[in-house]
């Protein structure tokens, strides 16, 4: 099989054009941040890192940039290829001017350039995310070693081309975060070679990549806050690299960055945390923190939230894609008074690891599911709607949104959110049409902190420290407890924290079999010890009776 990218430079050789990058074509990939010390000490021993809090090894010959690892899956071969490491020492270089950072960097420029020339290496050399990456990262140490270094700049020339060839390549793009990435190197690519052309590509792909990845509120339409943050800081990025030169992405989107700026101060908790929805992490965010109600169709996102006694609610139902989608549709999470009661399962990693496969699974999420099984989850969810969020309902007594999915073969599952605002009860309503015998798991995820105190066989106390809140079964029926086992397969009750790590935690459920053609519902509610709510569903007419102390409350479902 021959090498494309060696048949290319060999090909090209004796090109005629020449380079000069200036301060303003360079887009850095990273600053200095709390890992920059330990990622650089080690690269100028030969040890790599190959993104914060990796584990390393040790650089000693061209077979090493293949090097693998089972604990971080494709994302260790990722990271490597897409040269963070070097980046780091370019940032320590351009803040100390110190020689050695810059003169390493080149060492492991060349290295991996005679082992991409030579080697096909893993699917990761050539792909995506690390092409994109990278060039940005042979960009910036191109101008750094401008006057400093000796620099082959015919060879650098056609290795610049030779990357804009693959980025601009429609068969390597994705219209997601990823494929961001590689538009915005095509700009700073098509600047440095004096390419319109090349530049056009990621110019205007970026500005239909936008469209199809944001909804009409603003909010980033990949399923994760963490994302939302990290693809509108990039475009916020390029904005402001594109006025550098005169040029702009136009009033419309540059007002829709400014309201997907201002969307973390709503979708952020209260203690300024990220929440785990998708493949989000834990990372804390600088924020004004916004309490107001939030319902995306589009995406499928609503929050609940009141200051008073930092109440937050997130409940999903619905996506207009599946990039970083876990199976957690008319789940919701439950943050009360400083503290996580019910909570997403986490990200874990990226990789095929069982523990990866359990935290995206129906499995770790707070909500309601057919024959413990994961249901199909497409892109083609946009416009057919199999899941959705169906309506809300707002008035100054109380909220309600009600979510659906039909996507099991067996049965239709919906789930109404309630949350009275006045006594702050949550009340969950599930109603269940099945098509066949099916069993149906109602479940509750919770915070590794939380503990679950028996009340009686349909209520149990949730004691976060010192603050606590009252689960309950209006139907007469039992919970069960699972404790979480993270060793033995099939795992159980478990929550990723950390990057690659999972903790145990405990979980209550509640199952039931339903025959073929009947409806039936399901109550459960969240409440303080004072404020218990007596339900009274009048499934005929869809009205559900509130009494709580002397208020009643009468809602249509």
């Amino acid at each position: 099989m021959v090498n494309s990218f060696n048949k290319y430079l060999k090909d090209n050789k004796n090109t005629s054009d020449s380079l000069t990058i200036k301060q303003e074509d360079i887009i850095r990939l990273t600053k200095k941040t709390r890992f920059t010390n330990e990622i650089v000490e080690k690269a100028l021993e030969g040890i790599i890192i190959p993104f914060p809090n990796f584990s390393s090894f040790k650089m000693e010959s061209q077979e090493d940039w293949d090097t693998l690892s089972d604990k971080y899956g494709d994302s260790y071969q990722l990271y490597i290829h897409s040269l963070r490491f070097v980046n780091e020492l370019l940032v320590m270089f351009e803040i100390t001017e110190d020689i050695n950072y810059l003169n390493k960097a080149k060492e492991y420029i060349d290295s991996w350039i005679e082992f991409s020339t030579n080697n096909d290496g893993s699917n990761m050399v050539w792909y995506d995310h690390p092409t994109a990456q990278r060039i940005q990262v042979i960009i910036f140490y191109l101008y750094l070693a401008q006057n400093k270094l000796e620099v082959d700049e015919k060879l650098f020339i056609n290795i610049l081309k030779y990357h804009s060839k693959f980025l601009a390549d429609s068969t390597n793009y994705r219209r997601n975060n990823h494929g961001l990435m590689m538009d915005r190197s095509l700009m700073i690519l098509g600047n440095i070679l004096n390419n319109t052309e090349i530049f056009n590509i990621g110019y205007y792909r970026s500005i239909d990549t936008f469209w199809h990845s944001y909804s009409y509120t603003g909010l980033h339409l990949e399923n994760s806050p963490e994302y939302h943050n990290m693809v509108t800081n990039m475009y916020i990025e390029l904005q402001k690299y594109l006025s550098r030169s005169g040029k702009t992405y136009g009033k419309t989107i540059v007002s829709y960055l400014n309201q997907a700026t201002r969307l973390k101060n709503v979708f952020t908790k209260p203690n300024k945390i990220i929440p785990s929805i998708g493949d989000s992490g834990h990372g804390s965010v600088k924020v004004n923190k916004e309490y107001r109600n939030f319902v995306d169709y589009a995406a499928g996102l609503s929050i609940i939230q009141k200051e008073d006694n930092e109440y937050f609610l997130t409940f999903i139902s619905g996506y207009s894609s599946i990039t970083h989608k876990h199976f957690d549709d008319l789940s919701f999470n439950l943050f009360y008074k400083g503290k996580d009661f019910l909570v997403d399962p986490g990200k874990y990693s990226y990789s095929k690891h069982p523990y990866r496969n359990y935290v995206k699974s129906y499995k770790g999420h707070s909500g309601v599911f057919i024959n413990n099984e994961n249901y199909e989850i497409s892109d083609e969810n946009r416009l057919n709607k199999h899941v959705y969020t169906e309506h809300h309902f707002e008035n100054e007594k109380y909220i309600l949104i009600k979510g659906r999915n039909s996507s099991y073969s067996e049965g239709d599952i919906s789930r109404t959110i309630i949350f009275i605002k006045a006594e702050q009860v949550t009340i969950i309503l599930d109603e269940v049409i099945a098509f066949e015998k099916i069993s149906v798991l109602h479940n509750f995820n919770l915070h590794h902190k939380v503990e679950p105190i028996k009340m009686n066989d349909s209520s149990y106390k949730l004691v976060s420290g010192n603050v606590s809140l009252v689960l309950t079964q209006h139907d007469g029926d039992s919970f069960t407890k699972v404790v979480g086992d993270k060793n033995t397969k099939p795992y159980k009750a478990i929550n990723s924290v950390v990057f690659n790590e999972v903790i145990e935690t405990t979980q209550l459920k509640n199952t039931e079999d339903i025959e073929g053609n009947q409806r039936v519902f399901k109550l459960f509610s969240i409440h303080s010890e004072k404020h218990s709510p007596i339900l009274n569903l009048d499934k005929e007419n869809c009205i559900l009776n509130v009494s709580i102390s002397s208020n009643t409350y009468i809602i249509n479902i």
